[in-house]
């Protein structure tokens, strides 16, 4: 029976939940469109599926495992037409590998089972919840096949095109990785080395400043024992988007006292509709808009916030 399932693409665009609640019946945000946890309005059956903005990163996981647990517990009984047919409306405001595993599980409910899918979602999940610098050497094998089925995307980040992809773009870019998963699924795998090369802008106590130039450059800064850092991602004349992760909530880079610091930094008030978010391992600048701050304002504000927290433990 053929599903009745479409995507929605809005280059970073973000909604509330309330705002969510209002869209039509069996829409679906995906992985960012809606700020929050994830959540699911029974009544209205809208469904927020969602790992980045006031949750623990690490026990929420990625959007793509969430996708696949949804549809093993039985999404698609709850999203249906009148005629009984999986329907849902995806909206999305990114195309990154979570993205495209997750759309592509929505979108083909009936292949959850697959045992290639499973490791491919395992691994991403990892990378995902760990901002990239999850440690892969053994799963190495597994890393080369998602590289090749992933690549359309980190070409995009890596040349700095991605933030000037509309809708239409996006999609033509997600439309492609959902066809190298299924080959990847129905054809047997295909691997490409994987590129970990990165340029280190400065070094800080504790963490660094990058502009990524690998597409797989955060496994090379995770062999090169990187626990937390900021990357330049795309700049212009005067506005840089800017990525900050950290392996893990143990780390010290309080990320979500530094999204108040960088805001603050910026002017940005409570009210801001554009602001420094994400969860408290990785998150960034306003997505639709970037930062105005420069890199090394940006590594002003983070330093100061480290020493203070330096000097609160030691005196204790």
């Amino acid at each position: 029976m053929a599903s009745q399932i479409k995507m929605i693409f809005a280059p970073g665009k973000e909604v509330s939940w309330e705002d969510f609640r209002d869209y039509p019946p069996r829409s679906i945000a995906v992985d960012g469109f809606c700020k929050g946890g994830p959540q699911f309005d029974q009544d209205r059956i809208v469904l927020n599926i969602n790992h980045h903005e006031g949750v623990d990163r690490i026990a929420t996981r990625s959007s793509c495992l969430q996708a696949m647990l949804l549809v093993k517990l039985g999404l698609f009984d709850g999203f249906v037409d009148e005629n009984g047919r999986p329907c849902a409306t995806l909206y999305l405001n990114d195309c990154d590998q979570d993205v495209a595993l997750a759309t592509y599980i929505l979108l083909h409910p009936e292949q959850v089972d697959r045992p290639k899918l499973k490791h491919l979602v395992r691994i991403e999940d990892l990378m995902d919840m760990s901002g990239g610098l999850y440690p892969t050497r053994k799963r190495l094998h597994l890393m080369k096949q998602l590289n090749w089925i992933m690549r359309p995307y980190t070409k995009a980040r890596a040349n700095g095109k991605l933030r000037e992809l509309d809708a239409k773009g996006m999609e033509t870019i997600v439309k492609e990785m959902h066809r190298r998963i299924r080959l990847t699924l129905f054809n047997g795998s295909t691997e490409v080395d994987v590129d970990t090369d990165y340029d280190v802008v400065s070094e800080h106590d504790g963490w660094v400043m990058v502009r990524e130039r690998g597409e797989a450059a955060r496994i090379g800064m995770a062999e090169n024992k990187v626990k937390a850092f900021v990357s330049i991602i795309a700049e212009s004349a005067d506005r840089r988007h800017y990525t900050i992760g950290r392996l893990s909530q143990f780390i010290l880079f309080p990320i979500p006292k530094l999204y108040d610091d960088l805001n603050k930094a910026e002017g940005l008030g409570s009210e801001a509709k554009h602001r420094w978010g994400g969860s408290d391992t990785i998150g960034g600048s306003p997505r639709e808009v970037g930062s105005c701050l420069t890199p090394d304002e940006v590594a002003a504000v983070i330093d100061r916030r480290l020493a203070k927290l330096r000097k609160s433990a030691a005196s204790k």
